[in-house]
């Protein structure tokens, strides 16, 4: 297991990444204006690089362990469910959702017709960016976790339901900040189709209920997930109303 204090210390990273993240986003900060700075050369690299590939390592902070071994919503999976069973619902999120996006971009089923491109980071053989499976596991795990633990009572398929519903309203706030502002991919037509939002809930739901994340609300409220999910939305709000769209 990791440390205590090394999950701790990488959540206040990663709270400080999505304050700056929100602040770039917010003023419309680019790499070009971090490189015109009065900086050191090195610094100003640095801060160029954070610009440049800011969302792609937040969004592995927010949803993954499986290269940092130290994601917060994995975190709560394993507080929440155990170890065994957290991996479990990891690997089905990651793998399925993995496979539907793949099969999604290349024959245009189910969620309409649409072609990453290489503004979100390293893809898999070409075709699928690597934070793309990491941002269904942050969703999908993120929500239902959030729901189980304030919905007392609640059981796995109203959860699922919920962490669905959810699903499709982070989408609906998304797809504007993803493809119309920063090109991660391009729609045919530049127009969502309603099947992608459709899709989005009926997809969520089902990963939900066959994962086995069902878990009772623990004595102490475990926020991470919650949060997790307010800072993407916040981002993908302050990004559109910076660019009126």
């Amino acid at each position: 297991m990791i440390p205590a204090k090394f999950r701790e210390a990488l959540w206040k990273f990663f709270l400080i990444w999505a304050g700056v993240g929100l602040l770039t986003v917010t003023f419309r900060l680019s790499p070009t204006w971090a490189e015109s700075l009065p900086l050191p050369v090195w610094l100003s690299v640095f801060v160029a690089f954070c610009l440049r590939h800011g969302d792609f390592v937040s969004m592995l902070l927010a949803s993954s362990h499986v290269y940092f071994s130290a994601v917060h919503v994995y975190f709560s999976a394993v507080d929440r469910l155990g170890l065994k069973k957290a991996r479990t619902t990891a690997a089905i999120i990651l793998v399925a959702s993995g496979i539907l996006e793949t099969v999604g971009t290349l024959t245009g089923i189910p969620f309409g017709t649409y072609t990453y491109t290489d503004a979100f980071g390293p893809r898999i053989g070409g075709v699928l960016p690597l934070a793309i499976p990491l941002a269904w596991f942050a969703v999908v795990a993120g929500a239902n976790l959030t729901f189980s633990q304030y919905w007392h009572g609640a059981t796995p398929a109203p959860l699922a339901i919920a962490t669905g519903a959810f699903a499709l309203l982070f989408d609906y706030l998304m797809e504007p900040f993803a493809f119309a502002i920063r090109g991660y991919w391009i729609w045919a037509g530049n127009v969502v189709p309603p099947q992608n939002y459709f899709s989005w809930f009926i997809f969520s739901a089902m990963m939900a209920w066959i994962t086995p994340i069902h878990a009772a609300p623990s004595k102490k409220a475990d926020p991470r997930p919650a949060i997790t999910l307010v800072i993407m939305l916040a981002l993908f709000l302050a990004a559109r109303i910076s660019h009126g769209i």
